[in-house]
């Protein structure tokens, strides 16, 4: 890294030194100086070969930095030339659902599952959105999407807590309780999960 950081102050460093200067910010936590930096390489260098990897890397940290419309901004925009990426696609999604935009993030998962109908992590937003604040008529759509993800993967405790979240709402506490704290046996340290818990004890 700091190899990196001289050749950048002696103005000899590429598009790759940047990239890697902004992943090593990114990993260190320091978003501020992650985005300077991949916003630095997206100014100078706008032909770079990797520049939508560094374009999801500035969205991530503008996420991280809660920086909500900023983040929407830029993947709308990525989205016009990427349109069927999931990740940018499932990114939109999340950023909906943090600005409060619900019914925004449901529609959005929705898109993401007609690209691919297996897209696990679309699967238990959607499900588990549907579950809190979706309508009555679409609380069979919200267990199709969490029994798939389940299938997927069992033993996942954010899959674990959606399912178990679901069988609360339906009346069905006793089998809530099973897979909440299957959960949390997974991921003790979840504060979720332990409210959600607490509400079936």
């Amino acid at each position: 890294m700091l190899s990196l950081k001289q050749l950048i102050r002696e103005e000899r460093s590429g598009p790759v030194d940047l990239h890697e200067l902004g992943i090593c910010y990114f990993y260190l936590e320091n978003y501020e100086r992650s985005l300077e930096t991949l916003e630095s390489l997206i100014d100078q260098f706008t032909n770079y070969v990797d520049i939508g990897r560094v374009q999801a890397l500035r969205i991530y940290g503008m996420i991280q930095l809660e920086r909500w419309e900023e983040a929407r901004f830029v993947l709308m925009d990525r989205l016009k030339i990427e349109p069927t990426d999931e990740t940018l696609m499932g990114m939109l999604a999340y950023v909906y659902e943090r600005e409060g935009r619900l019914k925004d993030a449901m529609a959005q998962h929705r898109r993401v599952l007609q690209v691919n109908p297996d897209n696990i992590n679309s699967l238990n937003s959607l499900g588990y959105l549907i579950t809190l604040y979706g309508k009555p008529e679409e609380m069979d759509e919200a267990y199709r999407c969490l029994k798939r993800a389940m299938e997927a993967n069992p033993d996942n405790p954010a899959y674990l807590d959606s399912f178990g979240v679901f069988l609360n709402r339906k009346g069905n506490k006793d089998s809530a309780r099973k897979a909440l704290s299957k959960a949390l046996k997974k991921d003790p340290d979840n504060s979720v999960i332990l409210e959600h818990l607490k509400e079936v004890l």
